[in-house]
């Protein structure tokens, strides 16, 4: 049989399976360990000092989580420094609690929108550095969930490769409808360019977690260089790149955590649907190109069932197996997540093409009660 007699939705598939084993295969030794880390009882014994710098929007419900957890590093911060963006909540009082018995925690409050051109979280992060002096910065949204041997991993890795490191957290739930951000994991994660398929080279960096050095961050510019976009972490990565400064992206694994939009289903729609589309093209044609071959497999394999049923049956189930081979590094999905994928595919096309009429029609979206302007 000659390679075009085969029907196009069986190469599509076929395609979509391969590049599916290609993420496992480049993505299987990127994660964030302890194995090669020598314990050490605090950070000015590597002869550096750790800023973490935590942007902070009504996040009443996360910043005195991540406080507690911060404090029981094994390297322990120089400071931490919360920047609090205008919040509407009790955040700031949550935090100058923390401050009564931590003198090395900060809290600055920012109490007007941001200038204009600017987009929060990098105007939060670039105030955050004006007011840091540690030799580390380490950048961390205020859900995420650091084990006590985060900051110690983060160090150990940097002395490893230098330049930017980057991570993105183990997905932890506790409602079933935070299961629906499968596919966005997926995508974020393996059909990116992030984790060394389809260039060695990646596009960016993933924005939960980030470290650099001072002496990089000022090299390069920092935030206010890319101030007005909102893929901050995929343009401050890539910033780093086009400075010949080596990034490296890793999962969490056990060591870091995160419950993404935990205030209920209308948060994780909003979400995903403020950069979702704009991010499509963000990892160049050739890496949207085999993105958008690897998800037309999995749509095709429930889209058609004109076929006999012994094959339908075995489709379905092989990408099935895949759904849960990809999912169970990234987050703690459960095996019906990988038998209802298809309501995960679907669910993710919605919020696309949502984010896509946001994105280039009204060229506005909203985030925390704040209009951000698409340019």
């Amino acid at each position: 049989m000659r390679f075009l007699d085969i029907p196009l939705h069986l190469l599509v598939i076929g395609l979509s399976v391969l590049i599916s084993f290609a993420y496992l295969f480049f993505s299987k030794r990127r994660y964030l360990d302890v194995e090669d880390i020598k314990s050490v009882e605090n950070a000015q014994e590597n002869g550096f000092s750790i800023s973490v710098i935590i942007p902070a929007r009504n996040e009443e419900s996360n910043i005195g989580k991540i406080l507690s957890l911060l404090n029981l590093q094994t390297v322990k911060p120089y400071e931490v420094i919360v920047v609090d963006d205008d919040s509407t909540d009790r955040t700031a009082e949550i935090v100058k609690t923390f401050q009564n018995d931590n003198k090395d925690i900060k809290l600055i409050s920012l109490k007007e929108e941001p200038p204009e051109g600017w987009v929060g979280k990098s105007w939060a992060i670039w105030n955050g550095y004006k007011y840091s002096s540690g030799d580390i910065l380490i950048f961390m949204d205020a859900d995420v969930e650091p084990g006590e041997k985060t900051l110690e991993a983060l160090v150990s890795k940097y002395r490893r490769y230098g330049g930017l490191i980057s991570v993105w957290p183990y997905q932890r739930f506790e409602k079933f409808y935070e299961h629906l951000n499968l596919v966005f994991n997926l995508v974020v994660t393996y059909a990116g360019n992030m984790l060394g398929f389809p260039s060695k080279m990646p596009v960016g960096a993933f924005g939960p977690v980030i470290l650099t050095s001072r002496k990089d961050y000022e090299k390069t510019g920092g935030h206010v260089t890319i101030k007005d976009s909102v893929l901050e972490d995929i343009k401050l990565g890539k910033l780093y790149v086009e400075s010949g400064i080596r990034v490296t992206n890793l999962l969490g694994n056990s060591i870091v955590k995160f419950r993404m939009y935990p205030n209920g289903f209308r948060q994780l729609f909003e979400g995903f649907s403020k950069n979702m589309s704009s991010g499509a093209i963000s990892g160049g044609v050739l890496n949207f190109l085999i993105a958008l071959i690897w998800l037309s497999g999995f749509y095709s394999s429930f889209a058609s069932f004109n076929m006999p049923l012994g094959y339908v049956v075995l489709r379905y189930t092989g990408f099935a197996i895949i759904v849960y081979l990809l999912s169970k590094p990234i987050g703690d999905y459960k095996w019906y997540d990988a038998i209802i994928y298809p309501l995960h595919f679907i669910f993710f096309a919605v919020v696309f093409l949502y984010s896509l009429y946001k994105t280039t029609i009204l060229k506005k979206v909203t985030w925390r009660g704040r209009e951000i302007k698409i340019k």
